[in-house]
């Protein structure tokens, strides 16, 4: 089973790698962008002359985006446009006919796509390091520690939440739009364009009951802040929304599958 993923995803990256395009569209749209609330809020902090907004200090406001950044970087699995493109291109009967599961061929371009963007990561993590050399000096190894642990998890997260939206290509033409509405909603109060603690009390509420907490704000606050009752707080909770995500994709791959044979592909 190892040796056929590992080829699997081998077969995977040589496809992806061969499109120029995709390393346009990640070191532009994705590793530039990166300037722009790291500047806003040096912007803010200078303009205001204080040291702390929020109970944020301009160097943990600093990492926090830049951990922020690294999470959606790699969050940017894609699975769900992959996934409309084999079912509308009828190219999904290829992969039901071969002999592997399709939970592995779903697991190697998951992997595949992983492994292409650590090189735009390490590209953001040599920046954030040249601009906010102060605050990588005081990275411990505790904080490195907590980021190793937490952060799969919350790619975990993701994977499944793509891989749940892709299914709904059996009953949706393109899935890209409704990815981008429930992206755009779930990142808002996950933490990515602002820290929930700076939320209104009744709005950041209604993050508890949202997955993308638990991927993106509750992680960071963990790694910049780590004690053994926020770390296993955070795994509890991206452990538990990691199952639900998964069974929702397998109850919607469970029924899509079947309309899709009930229709000949």
């Amino acid at each position: 089973m190892i040796r056929v993923l590992a080829s699997t995803i081998s077969v995977q990256l040589q496809q992806k790698l061969l499109h120029r395009e995709f390393w346009t569209e990640i070191l532009i749209g994705r590793i530039l962008p990166i300037l722009i609330p790291l500047l806003a809020w040096q912007a803010i902090f200078d303009f205001s002359g204080t040291s702390e907004f929020g109970g944020w200090q301009k160097n943990q406001m600093e990492a926090y985006y830049l951990l922020v950044f690294i999470i959606s970087l790699f969050a940017d699995i894609q699975f769900h446009y992959e996934m409309s493109s084999m079912v509308q291109l009828g190219t999904l009967n290829q992969w039901l006919i071969r002999p592997l599961s399709f939970c592995v061929t779903i697991a190697s371009f998951i992997i595949a796509r992983i492994l292409m963007l650590i090189i735009p990561g390490l590209i953001g993590l040599a920046l954030g390091a040249y601009f906010m050399q102060g605050f990588v000096g005081s990275f411990s190894i505790t904080n490195l520690a907590t980021a190793i642990v937490v952060l799969p998890c919350s790619l975990i997260i993701f994977a499944c939440l793509s891989a749940a939206i892709g299914m709904l290509s059996f009953w949706i033409i393109r899935t890209e739009s409704v990815f981008a509405l429930i992206m755009l909603i779930l990142e808002f109060f996950g933490g990515r364009l602002i820290p929930l603690s700076l939320f209104p009390a009744w709005l950041e509420k209604i993050s508890i009951f949202l997955p993308l907490r638990y991927a993106i704000f509750l992680p960071v606050e963990a790694i910049l802040q780590p004690s053994r009752q926020v770390i296993f707080s955070v795994i509890v909770g991206q452990l538990a929304w990691s199952v639900v995500l998964l069974a929702i994709a397998m109850l919607l791959w469970k029924t899509g599958i079947r309309r899709y044979d009930a229709v000949g592909g």
